[in-house]
C-alpha cells in the first residue's frame, strides 16, 4: 500500500529540492486566489480530525484544497475511495471549481499506491508489517539478482546474502524491486572478489535474501590503488596482488569513505570552485577552462579521440600533486583497458593514477559498479584534502542501468481514464514522464559525488571529465545536397559519361576545355566522397557501439558544468573544437591566473565574429582581418596528441596574440611563432616560465609581462 509513499520509497534528492519544489507546485495550483480566511471547520468534523493529527501540511491553509488532498496523498488506500469523496466536496465549497480536482481525486481513489506525497513521516505502526513480505530472489541476469521484499529503505552498498551463501551489494532501488550484483568472496586472485563469467555464483529465483544492513562493501584502501589496475570490485586486473587483501566489508560504524556507494555531499560540505585544473590541453585551458571540482562533459563523434583527450589530461597532471583516476567502462573497456594502461605507461602517468575497468563483455551492471568504484576511489584521495582528477570513458552503465532498471521493475497500470503514472509525473515543478525523471534523479545523484569540499572536510576536491560520444552528424548539417544541380546537370550519367550541358557543341572550344575540366574535377571529387563514406563505414571503431542520442547528450549538458564539443580530429592539427557549442559553467572562477590576466575569453568571441563574418559578411579589411585573426588563434592553440601543452607555454601563445605580435599571420605562421618563443623563454627566462607553471592561479605580473614581451623585440 505505501509502495511509492515517502516513508518507503526515499527518492535520491540529497537536498531536499524534489519536496520543496513539489509543495510550492501543490499550493500553487490548488490554493484559492483570494480570500481573507480559511472557513471554521465543524467540531467533530474529518477535517478538524486531520487537523489535530501530527501529519504536517507543508506550509498551506489548514482547510485549503492543496492541504486536503496532500492529507488524503498522505492516507492509506484502503480509505482513499471514502475519503477523497467527501474532501472533493469541502474542496469545492471552499474554492472555485478548477480544471484537474475530479481527475486528481479518480487518481487517489485509484487500487494503487499515490505517487507523490509531501510529508516525511512514519506509517502507523500497524500498518508497517503489511508493506513488504520475506525478501527473496525474483529473478537473475548474469551477475544482476532482482530481489523483492527489500525495501527502499536499505542504502545502496549494502551487503546481502543470497542462498546459502552468496555474496552480493545493493545497486539500486525501483519499487517494488530491488537490484543487487552478485559476486563470489575470496574467489579472485589474491583472494579478491570475483565478478562475471567463470565466478561459479550460483543464484536462482526464489532464493532467500538476507539484508546485512550493518555492513556495506568497500574498495581497498586508496593508497594501496596508486598505480594500479583494477576491476569493478578492487580485483587486480595487472597480474599484482590483490590490493588491501579480499576483505571487502566495511562496519556502518566505521570510516565510510571506502564504501563504493555514498550519498553526494550536502551544500553545507562544499565551498565554491575558485582554483584551476591545467589540463595541458590548450583549446580546453583558455576557452572552456576546467576549475578544480567541476563536472565537465566531452562529446563528440567517434573517431574525434575523446579517449585520447581524457589520457592527456591525466599525463599533464605529473609532477602537480593532482591525483588522477581513470574509469574504462565503454570503448576503452573492449580491450579490457589495456590500451589505455598502455598510453598512461607510455606517457609516465601512471605513478599517480588508478585504472579501473571491466571486460569487453561485461554487463551494464557491472559497468555500473565500475563507475561508482572509479568514484570510490577518487572519494578516497579527495577525504585526504587531495585534488583528484576522474575522467570516464563513458556513461552506459549509467544510462543504460536505469533502462534495464525500468525493463526489469515495470510499474503497475492505472485503470482506464487515469493518466499512466509511468509516463508522466511531477518533477522540480514540471510535469515530464516519469522514465525521464527517474532517470534524472539517478544520474544527478551520481554526478553531484563531484564537488570541491569544505576546509573543514580537509578542501579537497574531485573533478570529472565525463566522456560520451554522439551519433553521426547529430550537431552538423549532412554533407551533400541538391544545391550543386542546376543547368549544367550531375557530373556524370548511369554509364559514367559526363553529362554535358545543352548547346555544347556550338560553344568555342576554349569555352568546351574549361566545361569539360570542371565537370570532370566534379566527377572525380564524387568518387573520392563515396570511397572515403564507404571506407568509414567498412572501418568499426570501438566507440560505435556507445554512441548517445542528441537528446541525451544534451540531457548530461544540462546537470553537468559545462561542455566540450570536439568537431573534428587528426594527427597532425589534434582536437578541432567547436566555440560556439563549448562552455564552462564555471567561467573564469575556474581559470588559470596568467590567462585571466590576458582577457581569454576575448578570443571566443572573436573566432565566433570571425566564422559569422565569413559566413554572411562583404568582402573587405575588416573581414580579411577578422579572418587572419581566426586562423592565428587556431595555429596556437594547435597542438598534436600526446603532447602536453604547459601553463607556460600556454601563456606565452596567448601574449603574442593579445598583444598583436601574430597580425596578419596565418596558422602555420603563428604556430611557428608561438613554438620559437616558447623555445627562447626556456633558454633566456626560465624562472618566469616555472614560476608560472608553479603558481596557476596567480596573475601575470607587469614585471613578467615586460620579460615575455622581451621575446618577440625584433
Amino acid at each position: 500500500l505505501y509502495a511509492r509513499s515517502r516513508w518507503t520509497y526515499r527518492s535520491p534528492d540529497p537536498f531536499g529540492s524534489l519536496d520543496r519544489a513539489r509543495s510550492r507546485v501543490f499550493a500553487r495550483r490548488f490554493e484559492p486566489r483570494a480570500r481573507s480566511s480559511p472557513p471554521k471547520a465543524r467540531r467533530g468534523s474529518r477535517s478538524e480530525a486531520f487537523s489535530n493529527s501530527r501529519m504536517p501540511t507543508a506550509g498551506v491553509s489548514l482547510m485549503s484544497p492543496a492541504s486536503l488532498f496532500a492529507t488524503v496523498a498522505r492516507r492509506s488506500t484502503r480509505h482513499a475511495s471514502s475519503t477523497v469523496a467527501s474532501l472533493t466536496t469541502r474542496a469545492r465549497g471552499y474554492a472555485p471549481a478548477r480544471p484537474g480536482l475530479s481527475q486528481l481525486a479518480r487518481r487517489l481513489a485509484a487500487p494503487r499506491a499515490v505517487s507523490t506525497v509531501t510529508a516525511d513521516i512514519e506509517p502507523p505502526e500497524e500498518e508497517v508489517a503489511f508493506q513488504r513480505g520475506p525478501a527473496s530472489v525474483h529473478a537473475v541476469e548474469g551477475p544482476l539478482a532482482v530481489l523483492s521484499g527489500v525495501g527502499a529503505d536499505v542504502p545502496p552498498g549494502t551487503l546481502v546474502r543470497l542462498g546459502d551463501a552468496v555474496q552480493g551489494f545493493i545497486l539500486s532501488h525501483r519499487e517494488p524491486k530491488t537490484f543487487a550484483l552478485v559476486y563470489a568472496a575470496g574467489q579472485g586472485a589474491g583472494g579478491a572478489p570475483s565478478v562475471g563469467a567463470g565466478s561459479g555464483v550460483a543464484v536462482s529465483p526464489g532464493d532467500a535474501v538476507e539484508v546485512l544492513r550493518e555492513r556495506h562493501f568497500r574498495m581497498p584502501a586508496e593508497d594501496d590503488l596508486r598505480g594500479r589496475w583494477i576491476g569493478a570490485l578492487g580485483q587486480p586486473m595487472d597480474g599484482g596482488d590483490a590490493p588491501g587483501g579480499g576483505d571487502r566489508e566495511l562496519a556502518c560504524g566505521e570510516d565510510l569513505d571506502g564504501a563504493i556507494i555514498r550519498d553526494p555531499p550536502g551544500v553545507e560540505d562544499r565551498k565554491p570552485i575558485t582554483t584551476p585544473l591545467v589540463t595541458g590541453i590548450k583549446a580546453l585551458d583558455v576557452l572552456t577552462p576546467l576549475g578544480r571540482g567541476q563536472c565537465m562533459l566531452l562529446t563528440g563523434e567517434p573517431g574525434t579521440g575523446l579517449t585520447r583527450l581524457g589520457v592527456g589530461a591525466i599525463a599533464a597532471q605529473a609532477g602537480s600533486g593532482v591525483r588522477c583516476v581513470y574509469g574504462a567502462t565503454g570503448a576503452a573497456a573492449e580491450d579490457g583497458g589495456k590500451g589505455a594502461v598502455e598510453e598512461l605507461r607510455a606517457a609516465g602517468a601512471m605513478g599517480h593514477t588508478t585504472v579501473v575497468s571491466v571486460d569487453g563483455d561485461a554487463s551494464l551492471a557491472e559497468r555500473y559498479a565500475a563507475t561508482c568504484a572509479a568514484f570510490s576511489v577518487a572519494e578516497g584521495a579527495r577525504a585526504k584534502g587531495e585534488d583528484v582528477l576522474l575522467v570516464l570513458d563513458d556513461f552506459t552503465g549509467l544510462v543504460e542501468f536505469t533502462k534495464d532498471m525500468a525493463r526489469l521493475s515495470p510499474q503497475l497500470d492505472n485503470p482506464e481514464g487515469i493518466i499512466d503514472e509511468e509516463k508522466m509525473v511531477e518533477y522540480e515543478g514540471m510535469i515530464i514522464n516519469a522514465l525521464l525523471a527517474e532517470r534524472r534523479r539517478f544520474l544527478g545523484t551520481t554526478l553531484q559525488r563531484v564537488a570541491r569540499m569544505s576546509d573543514a572536510l580537509g578542501g579537497g576536491s574531485l573533478t570529472l571529465l565525463g566522456i560520451m560520444y554522439h551519433e553521426k552528424g547529430a550537431y552538423r548539417g549532412r554533407k551533400g545536397t541538391n544545391k550543386d544541380t542546376g543547368a549544367v546537370g550531375s557530373a556524370e550519367g548511369a554509364d559514367g559519361t559526363l553529362q554535358l550541358p545543352a548547346g555544347f557543341d556550338q560553344m568555342a572550344p576554349e569555352m568546351q576545355a574549361k566545361i569539360t575540366a570542371a565537370l570532370e574535377k566534379k566527377r572525380d571529387a564524387a568518387v573520392k566522397a563515396a570511397e572515403a563514406r564507404e571506407a568509414e563505414a567498412a572501418a568499426k571503431r570501438p566507440e560505435d557501439a556507445y554512441t548517445q542520442t542528441r537528446s541525451l547528450v544534451e540531457e548530461f549538458m544540462s546537470i553537468t558544468d559545462g561542455q566540450v564539443m570536439v568537431e573534428n580530429f587528426s594527427e597532425s592539427n589534434g582536437w578541432g573544437i567547436s566555440v560556439k557549442d563549448s562552455v564552462s559553467r564555471i567561467g573564469t572562477p575556474g581559470a588559470a591566473g596568467p590567462l585571466k590576466s590576458l582577457d581569454m575569453m576575448q578570443l571566443r568571441l572573436d573566432v565566433m565574429q570571425a566564422d559569422d563574418m565569413q559566413a554572411f559578411g562583404n568582402n573587405g579589411d575588416e573581414k580579411v582581418q577578422m579572418r587572419n585573426r581566426s586562423s592565428a588563434i587556431r595555429g596556437v592553440l594547435r597542438q598534436r596528441p600526446g603532447e602536453t601543452a604547459a601553463l607556460s607555454a600556454q601563456t606565452v601563445g596567448l601574449f603574442a596574440l593579445q598583444k598583436g605580435y601574430l597580425k596578419n599571420m596565418n596558422a602555420d605562421e603563428a604556430a611557428a611563432r608561438v613554438n620559437e618563443a616558447v623555445t627562447k623563454a626556456k633558454d633566456t627566462i626560465p624562472e618566469v616560465m616555472d614560476a608560472l607553471d608553479a603558481n596557476p592561479s596567480k596573475a601575470l605580473s607587469a614585471e613578467n609581462s615586460e620579460k615575455l614581451a622581451s621575446l618577440f623585440a625584433a
